[in-house]
């Protein structure tokens, strides 16, 4: 996840809590790659800090998903 000033969180019943998937997350592996524990539903949340929203700010962010 590249771009404006957003949190990138990621949901799922086989998940014990949310997944923070921002770029300087721990959860992340030295190449920025998070890997699902388990195949199943699951959900991304992009979220505005809501100072920003507020202010009517627009982010503009890139985010890339691979499914292997």
């Amino acid at each position: 996840m590249t771009g404006g000033n957003v949190e990138t969180y990621l949901w799922g019943n086989q998940l014990k809590d949310s997944i923070n998937l921002g770029e300087y997350s721990p959860k992340l592996d030295d190449n920025g790659i998070y890997i699902l524990p388990a195949s199943g539903e699951y959900e991304i949340r992009v979220l505005q800090p809501r100072s920003q929203a507020r202010k009517d700010k627009k982010p503009q962010y890139w985010m890339s998903i691979n499914i292997k």
